[in-house]
């Protein structure tokens, strides 16, 4: 009743309305016409140009033409975008993916409410123009992707006339200190890859390594803190995967590069040059690379030790050091690649890194408790060769180009020759009362044979990756020692303690299998298991028996991604890794080079097993990202060097599975651009570090931090200005800490030749002759105190010159073998069989 009484009013209302004025269908309409929203869907798909392969995670906006970018999403697993509402008018749609040049196009929404699929959009790695993509030369110089970060190398001209070392200073997470010895958000357990695989250039230290690779030669690093099943499981802080320029463009190609650095203190010149050239038609491939250089370094330090402080039995050992170092490096590299049909490839190439390392040590001990004061000499040699030969085969099936099939192989050589010279002067009889000589000759061999598969699912773009790895390394190495002692006669006699056999094998086979899908169209996942099981064999033939152990590892990963829209980003990721020691860590070869200071391995090694959490988020504000992520990282048996020092006067050195490590911590990094030639990036790592062993009595802890600038300015279309400066705080050990640091650089590009040459000119540290570092240790019954000074002011040129026609086509996959622990040349004092006895 109550509804009846109020309709009949309405009705005379509108009744009495119509009579007041003609009633008009025709503007009803128009009224309803104003008011239907006519948002259509925009979608596409970005895949590489020439392998038609998705390229997912890509960064795409829709900016309304004339303002700035209006909304932002990233691709799918599949290269999949959609815009589900988009508004009549003209727009300009960009997608961005790393290590590819920016596409825009232009679209037109109309009132017809038709959804637009843009279909293909082919991403390009050249600076071509197309019909319908324009494309251009710029990427942002830090890019994201779902389990880390990506470092584009050649958009920095500083790097210029720097080699690897120095270039990683640069990348967000990352951490390089004045000798060399890299950390991941303070932890040097890292694995370092070359082009995704291990390269025979990563010799006996990562450092070492790096030096001798030129920055003109990287195109970009990628620094991965969440490593997913098909990566090997070595690497507890992550993996570091340096990515060399390569040409895939058809035609005759390449460029010559050149650089020289001069460090006045030390009146050291360094200096590389090299050719790269590519040669590539419709299905057949050839590139070569061809280069040396020249490495040198001096350094001067003072270390003292301190035994049985505070007690009547108080004595110091003093020593100096002088060191004198260098000698030439080489690189070659030969690649061929064919296209059977649109669906099958194979691959083989051929490397080689030859160098020899001579070192000049001048070392005074003055050790009173002892009565010991004497000066040595120690000239010390070695020439190196390495080889790599590597395969590759892989299919795509015709029922479905996106399921994989990939075949990879590689067998490598190392022969290494080291040997020096010793001579004792004793400075209170006057006289040399001591010489030794030595020399080992040792070869690594190491097979690899790898299958991955790919199966996509049209359900959600889901995609399951499987694969097989085995792994086998061989190492034999001969050394002999002989010495002279005064009153002894004029000959050298062997010494049996010090000459010895050794032969090492290691087999590692694995299987993991990785599964990604959607779970909505913004969340996505990633889960993943890799098993591996490690046999290791090794014997000292003449005396010291055998050793040997098993372990196997069973390793969960997982990453779910949250696109929030508009360019923010929400990552949560797990995963488990291992570190297995390296034969320099398991050798019971006992080092007596310094017979007050003695190290020797450890063959009851296991691997140590760590697990990292990590959240992390990113957003897109205009020019500018900003990237934080807090993160825990536990490790229960790490693998830790340790120092004791008996009643004699010897500190023994070793290593054992003795601590607890746990790090809390944070990294932020953004990027802006400013009035379109100003670019600055930021980047910093905050974290607090507890260690304790228990079986040791040893606990330490503490804050760790360190960040970094970068600034560029475009002056001119062809000259640009850039600046470097980075500072670390203090650095924690399990027995000890080391002084902070700083580093900065100053540098001009000048483009020349018709824009096909590069000039650079650096100015590092110029206001800075030289840093002090001071590490201090306390052991048992004894601390220690290391000064070493660092000469880092310098001046570098470079000029690179590019030649020849390119056009873009699709690249190949390698292997990786990113496993074993490795001694990154820092960290703890002493500690350590060298490989075969090191020689001494």
């Amino acid at each position: 009743m109550k509804r009846l009484c109020l309709i009949i009013p309405l009705y005379f209302v509108f009744q009495s309305r119509t009579r007041a004025q003609e009633f008009d269908l025709s503007k009803i309409n128009q009224k309803v016409q104003q008011n239907i929203s006519y948002a259509v869907k925009v979608s596409g798909t970005v895949k590489d140009s020439v392998s038609k392969e998705a390229l997912e995670f890509s960064s795409v906006t829709l900016a309304r033409k004339g303002t700035k970018a209006e909304d932002g999403i990233n691709s799918d697993s599949a290269g999949y975008f959609e815009f589900p509402k988009v508004e009549p008018g003209e727009y300009t749609l960009s997608v961005f993916y790393v290590g590819y040049n920016r596409a825009d196009r232009s679209i037109t929404v109309d009132s017809s409410g038709r959804a637009i699929d843009l279909g293909m959009i082919g991403m390009y790695s050249g600076s071509q123009k197309l019909k319908e993509v324009q494309v251009t030369d710029y990427r942002r110089l830090i890019e994201q992707r779902p389990d880390g970060i990506v470092y584009n190398a050649d958009q920095d001209a500083t790097n210029k006339g720097t080699t690897a070392d120095q270039l990683l200073r640069k990348v967000p997470m990352l951490t390089v200190d004045l000798d060399g010895n890299v950390q991941m958000r303070g932890n040097g357990n890292i694995k370092v890859l070359i082009d995704g695989k291990p390269s025979t250039i990563i010799a006996a230290t990562v450092k070492d390594a790096l030096r001798q690779i030129p920055s003109e030669n990287i195109k970009s690093v990628e620094v991965i803190t969440s490593p997913g099943a098909k990566y090997d499981a070595e690497g507890t802080a992550g993996v570091i995967n340096i990515i060399t320029k390569k040409n895939l463009m058809k035609g005759l190609s390449g460029a010559i590069y050149s650089g020289l650095n001069y460090r006045l203190e030390q009146k050291t010149v360094n200096g590389y040059g090299g050719v790269y050239a590519s040669y590539r038609n419709k299905k057949f491939g050839l590139t070569g690379n061809l280069g040396g250089g020249r490495w040198t370094s001096k350094s001067e330090g003072t270390t003292t030790r301190t035994d049985f402080p505070g007690t009547p039995q108080e004595s110091v050992l003093k020593q100096t050091n002088n060191n004198t170092g260098g000698g030439p490096f080489m690189w070659g590299s030969l690649t061929a690649d064919y296209d059977i049909d649109s669906l099958q490839s194979v691959q083989a190439g051929f490397n080689v890194n030859p160098g020899n390392w001579k070192n000049d040590l001048d070392q005074h001990t003055s050790y009173p408790k002892m009565g010991l004061d004497y000066s040595r000499v120690n000239n010390s040699e070695t020439p190196r060769s390495n080889y790599a030969f590597n395969g590759s085969y892989s299919k795509k099936f015709r029922s479905n180009p996106k399921r994989v099939l990939d075949i990879l192989s590689m067998y490598s050589i190392d022969n290494n020759t080291s040997k020096y010279d010793l001579t004792q002067w004793n400075n209170v009889k006057q006289v040399n009362d001591y010489q030794e000589r030595n020399e080992n000759k040792s070869v690594n061999k190491e097979f690899t044979l790898q299958a991955d598969y790919t199966h996509p699912f049209a359900k959600h773009n889901q995609k399951l990756e499987t694969g097989l790895k085995y792994i086998n390394r061989n190492v034999s190495s001969d050394y002999a020692l002989s010495n002279w002692t005064m009153g002894t006669g004029s000959d050298f006699i062997p010494d049996p303690a010090r000459t010895n056999r050794l032969g090492y094998t290691q087999q590692v086979a694995a299987a993991y299998a990785q599964f990604t899908t959607n779970i909505s169209k913004q969340l996505s996942a990633i889960v993943g298991l890799r098993y591996e099981h490690t046999a290791i064999d090794g014997s000292l033939r003449d005396r010291g028996g055998k050793f040997n152990s098993s372990f196997d590892n069973v390793l969960p990963n997982a990453i779910l991604s949250w696109d929030l829209k508009n360019f923010n980003k929400l990552k949560l990721s797990y995963n488990q890794r291992i570190e297995r020691p390296s034969i320099t860590y398991i050798n019971p070869y006992t080092d007596f080079s310094d017979p007050l200071n003695v190290s020797t391995g450890n063959p009851s090694l296991a691997p140590e097993q760590t697990h990292n959490i990590e959240l992390g988020y990113s957003t897109m504000l205009g020019n500018s990202t900003i990237n934080l992520s807090g993160f825990y990282r536990r490790t229960g048996n790490a693998i830790e060097a340790y120092t004791e020092v008996g009643s004699d006067g010897v500190s023994r050195s070793t290593y054992g599975n003795v601590a607890v490590n746990n790090t809390l911590g944070m990294n932020l990094f953004g990027s802006t651009r400013l009035f379109e030639r100003w670019t600055i990036n930021l980047n910093g790592n905050l974290y607090y570090k507890m260690l304790k062993s228990g079986g040791l009595g040893i606990e330490n802890k503490g804050v760790q931090y360190d960040f970094n600038l970068y600034s560029s300015v475009k002056i001119t279309d062809k000259l640009s200005a850039e600046g470097f400066g980075m500072y670390a705080g203090q650095q924690v050990m399990l027995q000890g800490t080391q002084t902070g640091w700083y580093f900065y650089t100053v540098g001009l590009k000048r483009t020349v030749l018709k824009g096909k040459g590069d000039l650079t000119l650096v100015a590092e540290n110029f206001f800075t002759p030289k840093i002090k570092m001071v590490t201090d240790y306390t052991y048992l019954n004894a601390n220690f105190r290391s000064e070493n000074m660092v000469y880092a002011r310098g001046f570098r040129i470079s000029f690179n010159y590019r030649f020849g026609k390119m056009s873009f086509t699709g690249p190949k996959k390698s292997i990786d073998n990113d496993d074993l622990k490795e001694n990154k040349g820092g960290g703890q004092q002493g500690a350590g069989g060298q490989m075969g006895g090191g020689g001494r």
